[in-house]
């Protein structure tokens, strides 16, 4: 029963599930197709999108708001989690904004690969550290 709550215990995570299966698939699909691809500023754009909601779907799921009031969420406000997902955060932020103003299609592709590591570390980070909480 555990697991299930873990996954579905409410509408956030099973948004934030879907939008994390959602943002994988696209990166991959992107991948298998860069050498296709020659204009890199949309995939950009959508994977960021798709990134910062990732990102408010895990806010509301593991009620981030609280913690950073002094309140009771799954991560406190000065954990390495919370430390962590900030460093990749800046990291998506620069990524995304450069890429609006350098318009060298190479630097752009780089900047897609550095988006999709920065998104995928701060997912990978946040529901391995929800699942060995649950375990506990």
């Amino acid at each position: 029963m555990g697991t299930i709550n873990l996954l579905f215990g409410n509408v956030w995570s099973v948004l934030s599930g879907s939008m994390l299966i959602l943002v994988v698939v696209y990166m991959a699909a992107t991948v298998v197709r860069r050498q296709k691809t020659v204009k890199w500023g949309r995939k950009i754009a959508i994977l960021a999108v798709l990134g910062l909601l990732l990102c408010i779907f895990a806010v509301m799921r593991d009620d981030y708001v609280a913690a950073m009031q002094g309140g009771q969420g799954v991560f406190a406000r000065n954990s390495i989690q919370m430390n962590l997902s900030y460093l990749g955060a800046a990291v998506v932020g620069f990524a995304s904004l450069s890429s609006l103003f350098v318009r060298n299609q190479k630097y752009r592709k780089a900047m897609f690969f550095v988006l999709s590591g920065a998104i995928l570390f701060k997912a990978v980070l946040i529901e391995t550290s929800r699942v060995m909480l649950w375990m506990r």
